[in-house]
């Protein structure tokens, strides 16, 4: 069973732009400024196949029951009840269920849901921008519990929409995101730099939303600097403390996720699409293809249209 945003006369959530991978479910749009969040509940699920994921939201997940593998390239943890999982925008990421009856809770988010939120010396940004074997993990009995608890109000509120649910479900993602950072720290933080603070989100959300609207359309550091205003050198600096990653390696992975939402919504040639998504030709995106996601984009295709089942994981 999966609960979200389709209730209770809220837009379709076809109309919501999250961009599963795998599944045949397809939505066209991004989220926008109207839909800051894809809340998603589901339940009863049973084992399955590995799978490929990404989509133009941050992604805050946590193992309500039964069992989950989730992978990021070569890295790949088991995770049990209470455990979370945290993805970047455009990341690739796989996940299977390993356990009968297993339910989760999972919101995709843009960084403005939670802005200028620090916790101390920390931004709650900093936890999606470290490599995901750096990220914060569930370590202790008493963390596990406090994780437990807020995912089940978490639950309660897709479930039940009640008043000023929206307004919950963004205060209890800012307390589990502080309960992980409470005993976590950036790898190889410096003094120099010792978080991306929270007014570097501000600063370079001009060149996320250009990305956004431009979609395959070429985006150059040098258009994206003006659009915040700052030099290439100085953007530069500050999209990488910030988002954990170079603007260069950001955009390729918007790129490829176009590239991934055309190989299953049309019935384009590999070569026009890397056309369209901006590769200098079809050898190009396939190599860059395997490289991101661990399969060429003809095996992506086919994977992806092989999914009949309608609901989906993210």
């Amino acid at each position: 069973m999966v609960y979200n945003l389709r209730m209770r006369g809220i837009p379709d959530a076809a109309d919501l732009g999250y961009d599963w991978s795998v599944r045949a479910r397809r939505y066209d749009h991004h989220l926008s400024r109207s839909t800051l969040v894809f809340p998603n509940f589901d339940e009863h699920c049973p084992p399955s196949e590995l799978e490929v994921d990404l989509h133009d939201g941050l992604e805050f997940g946590l193992l309500l029951s039964g069992g989950q593998e989730r992978q990021y390239g070569s890295f790949s943890r088991q995770l049990q009840p209470g455990d979370v999982w945290l993805a970047a925008m455009w990341e690739p990421h796989g996940w299977r269920i390993t356990t009968p009856d297993t339910s989760r809770v999972v919101l995709i988010f843009r960084p403005e849901l939670l802005g200028d939120e620090m916790f101390d010396d920390v931004s709650w940004l900093d936890l999606f921008a470290a490599r995901p074997e750096h990220r914060p993990w569930v370590t202790t009995p008493d963390l596990r519990a406090r994780m437990l608890a807020t995912g089940r109000e978490m639950r309660e509120e897709i479930v039940q929409q009640g008043p000023r649910w929206f307004a919950s479900l963004r205060l209890l993602l800012v307390r589990a995101l502080f309960d992980l950072s409470r005993d976590w720290h950036p790898a190889a933080r410096t003094e120099s730099s010792k978080s991306a603070l929270s007014t570097s989100l501000g600063r370079i959300m001009p060149a996320l939303d250009l990305l956004r609207r431009r979609g395959p359309a070429a985006v150059g550091a040098q258009e994206a600097a003006v659009a915040c205003g700052l030099s290439r050198s100085a953007f530069g600096r500050l999209f990488r403390k910030t988002m954990g990653g170079s603007f260069a390696s950001f955009r390729l992975r918007a790129h490829l996720s176009h590239a991934a939402h055309r190989l299953l919504t049309s019935e384009m040639s590999t070569e026009a699409i890397a056309v369209e998504v901006g590769f200098a030709d079809a050898s190009h995106l396939h190599r860059t293809f395997v490289k991101q996601y661990g399969c060429t984009p003809g095996q992506y295709r086919a994977m992806g249209r092989s999914q009949s089942d309608p609901t989906g994981d993210t």
